[in-house]
């Protein structure tokens, strides 16, 4: 009688103890699940959304801005904020015109896409040369039709006009150049980036012929 009455006990004791483990560890699981749900609320309510670009954003020496900011939009690196900086300096022989578009919060802030357009003494090539200032914006340059010469690829576009009848002046700063690139790449494939770099750059060449009163027609595209 003794005996069965301690193996009657030992066995609440076994089932109680089971029952004691089965709520710990489903206490653990509640915990590690609600703190999941906790991760991902706590990440969700801190995430940043991208940053708008609407068309008065857009550099002033920048034309057609609603369909530059559309391009921005569609084609940037995403960022919290976007923001843009331009000059114009407007000389007869000495005309330059810039425009960069910058990435992230003012403390790690970084240029994203940049417009220069400014007077040569150089020849074509040489002026393309020019323009290459790391070797990946020259990756995939093709010319095409645009102005006297134009190259494009999906980190740059370059387009050269002549704007002023040559003189007997050296050197002879008679030529304008267009540069527009793409100093982080874009989140499109090459072919869509080598077509918005070119439509950008030819529009920001016509406005630049146009700023700098060239005195010979330009031979762009119509836009």
């Amino acid at each position: 009688m003794v005996g069965e009455e301690r193996r009657v006990r030992m066995g609440w004791v076994r089932g109680r103890r089971r029952s004691v483990l089965v709520v710990v560890w489903g206490g653990v699981f509640a915990v590690l699940a609600g703190a999941g749900f906790g991760i991902a609320a706590w990440q969700g309510a801190f995430a940043e959304e991208r940053g708008d670009i609407a068309a008065g954003d857009v550099c002033s020496n920048v034309p057609h801005r609603e369909r530059a900011a559309e391009i921005f939009r569609s084609v940037l690196p995403e960022d919290t904020s976007y923001a843009f900086s331009s000059d114009v300096k407007d000389g007869h022989e000495l005309f330059t015109s810039l425009c960069a578009v910058h990435g992230g919060k003012p403390r790690d802030r970084q240029d994203l896409l940049t417009f220069t357009g400014h007077s040569t003494a150089l020849g074509w090539t040489e002026a393309l040369d020019g323009e290459v200032v790391r070797p990946e914006y020259g990756v995939g340059l093709e010319p095409f039709r645009a102005g006297d010469k134009a190259w494009a690829g999906p980190r740059m576009a370059f387009v050269g006009t002549t704007c002023r009848e040559k003189t007997t002046k050296k050197p002879e700063m008679n030529r304008m150049v267009v540069a527009v690139i793409a100093q982080t790449p874009l989140e499109a494939g090459d072919a869509k980036s080598t077509s918005v770099l070119k439509e950008l750059a030819v529009d920001f060449a016509r406005q630049v012929h146009r700023d700098a009163e060239c005195e010979v027609p330009a031979r762009l595209p119509e836009g």
